[in-house]
């Protein structure tokens, strides 16, 4: 299959050119095919596949509680909305709660039916500070244990982690895996050092941290001074429409759209669970009873549309919602690039960015 004349996203702009589909690789990237089995993309985007790496559920479900046949309800939402790569997030729980998630999202990510490809787990809990907890559950929060998290095996691709636990330092550099930053009350020094001993990546940077202060910038100021790559929830609750705008101005080539999404996603007002707590969702907002945020109720295409109706130039948005959450983990040899070899995961979008085609696997889905 040939998909021409399209504007394609290749190296983070766009090209007009013609992609050759094999089986379910991309095997070519020219200006001119010869076969017949062609479909014409003229003044449409072609853009790879999305790329979640923090989610924690959609559809009614949660990764930290849904079974594998629930999770399969979960791939389709996801698969029905351009995201065709996940990292499955789980919330703090008890480590016999985190064995029986790891399981169950194992033995859905193994299940060939149609549906989003699972690439890992980020386990978001619970190695996080009490200080800065947010919608986790406080009784639950402890120090980084290595051991455990050796044994759940090379699925778990992120470990979220206070840099100000004592032993933070011998977790960083012992996880083979990414270390993010996150829900954390550390300071610029704290942070600069987790950095540069390996976690360079940043939880939902703005959300469940200290802010920027001139004087004590924290994190977000960590951030500033690195190479590190931050994680953002792009609903226009979580942050500020002008936030948003000014990160994308100085620093979207470090900026990872995530949805944060919760079991909400894709639903109606009303109660729901994440982890253990209930959180209550009215007029596409998720709190806790207090008032806390608990996470988004919307998935990354539609923040992805956000960012672009917020005026963020599209090729910045497209690029953080694909290659560089891709990239961050350790997933770009395989996903988020438009390039020979990787996955056949493509979205043909009209020109106002809605969705026109699904292509997953070298498959049409829609």
């Amino acid at each position: 299959m040939n998909l021409i004349n399209g504007n394609v996203f290749i190296n983070r702009k766009f090209e007009k050119t013609n992609i050759k589909v094999t089986d379910n690789i991309i095997s070519g990237i020219s200006s001119d095919f010869s076969d017949d089995n062609n479909l014409d993309c003229s003044e449409k985007y072609i853009i790879p596949g999305l790329v979640d790496i923090h989610t924690h559920g959609c559809a009614g479900f949660d990764f930290s509680s849904a079974s594998a046949d629930e999770i399969a309800v979960m791939r389709k939402y996801y698969l029905k909305h351009g995201i065709t790569s996940i990292l499955a997030a789980t919330v703090s729980l008890s480590d016999e709660d985190i064995l029986s998630a790891v399981t169950n999202i194992k033995t859905a990510a193994a299940k060939e039916e149609t549906g989003t490809r699972i690439s890992g787990i980020n386990l978001e809990g619970p190695y996080l500070s009490a200080k800065k907890c947010g919608a986790h559950n406080i009784d639950l929060l402890k120090a980084p244990d290595i051991e455990f998290i050796k044994s759940l095996g090379n699925f778990i691709k992120v470990v979220n982690v206070a840099p100000e636990y004592e032993n933070s330092a011998d977790f960083i550099k012992s996880f083979i895996g990414k270390t993010s930053i996150a829900h954390t009350d550390c300071d610029y020094t704290q942070a600069m050092t987790a950095i540069r001993l390996g976690a360079d990546h940043i939880t939902h940077i703005f959300n469940a941290m200290n802010g920027l202060h001139h004087r004590n910038p924290g994190v977000i100021g960590a951030f500033f001074d690195s190479e590190a790559v931050a994680e953002l929830i792009c609903d226009g609750i979580h942050i500020a429409a002008p936030i948003l705008r000014i990160m994308f101005r100085a620093y979207s080539e470090r900026i990872a759209i995530i949805s944060d999404s919760m079991a909400a996603t894709g639903l109606d007002n009303g109660m729901y669970k994440l982890g253990s707590l209930d959180v209550i969702v009215n007029n596409s907002v998720a709190t806790l009873s207090d008032g806390t945020l608990a996470g988004s109720t919307m998935n990354i295409y539609d923040m992805m549309c956000n960012l672009i109706s917020i005026g963020v130039p599209p090729e910045k948005a497209i690029a953080s919602a694909t290659q560089i959450p891709a990239k961050s983990v350790n997933l770009d040899d395989t996903c988020g690039i438009i390039d020979n070899g990787r996955n056949a995961d493509l979205l043909i979008l009209n020109k106002d960015f809605t969705i026109d085609k699904i292509i997953f696997n070298g498959r049409f889905i829609c």
